[in-house]
């Protein structure tokens, strides 16, 4: 029993296991207490817990123990189960590799729910933007794939947001795999590109006509003019 709670110990941190069974927790380790009515995060998450609340406090054993209503064997079992923790494994060489996996875990997740906010937040601009303006006017393209893709972007956030583990691991492999996070971010890249040189078009319309045949000029020279040098033909 005692090499079961070391080496899970050792594993799992009480952040991860408040993670992993759906708590909120911020960039700083604050969450909302479980284990009172608790409105504004008070409880620290990290190697232990510890809530300034209610002062609750334990190890990661103690936390999934009181959550669930388990004796600390149970909990311990149910830490082993979840984390596939093989109980006989030495504890220093249980620790590494799994947290090493969940770090990787949790930066797949992240960078699913990045490209997919800003990639809803680009759908929603194309659907107001070209939207039809009268009844028989013909739909733009875009208009159609922004309404038809929206609800399965936000299918996939709502997934991605679940507080069960294995959904949100599964939606993160399955968008990764078949390439659609890598598609979105090619639209992103390419909608980003695009509007960099309608800026820069738009920056060469407001020139006047003089302006824009002396910029033109200059850059034929390979230099630019300051406007303050010394006109050589005066000097001679």
């Amino acid at each position: 029993m005692r090499n079961l709670f070391t080496t899970v110990k050792s594993a799992v941190t009480t952040r991860q296991a408040a993670e992993y069974y759906g708590l909120k927790v911020s960039r700083n380790g604050m969450t909302c207490c479980p284990f009172h009515d608790d409105r504004h995060p008070s409880m620290k998450v990290d190697e232990r817990f510890y809530c300034f609340g209610c002062h609750e406090t334990g190890d990661v054993i103690d936390f999934t123990a009181k959550l669930f209503g388990l004796t600390a064997y149970e909990a311990a079992q149910k830490l082993a189960c979840d984390f596939h923790i093989d109980p006989n494994t030495p504890a220093p060489a249980a620790a590494s590799p799994l947290r090493r996996q969940l770090a990787r875990q949790r930066d797949v997740e992240a960078h699913c729910i990045r490209v997919l906010v800003d990639y809803e937040y680009l759908l929603k601009r194309q659907k107001e933007q070209f939207a039809p303006s009268i009844t028989d006017e013909s739909w733009d393209e875009r208009f159609m794939n922004a309404c038809d893709a929206l609800p399965l972007v936000g299918y996939h956030l709502d997934c991605l947001y679940s507080p069960d583990p294995e959904l949100r691991k599964e939606t993160a492999e399955d968008l990764t795999r078949d390439g659609t996070i890598q598609r979105m971010e090619d639209e992103l890249r390419l909608e980003k590109n695009e509007v960099r040189q309608r800026r820069t078009s738009d920056s060469d319309c407001l020139q006047s006509p003089s302006e824009a045949s002396e910029r033109r000029s200059r850059l034929m020279a390979g230099k630019e003019v300051s406007g303050h040098g010394t006109d050589p033909a005066r000097a001679a």
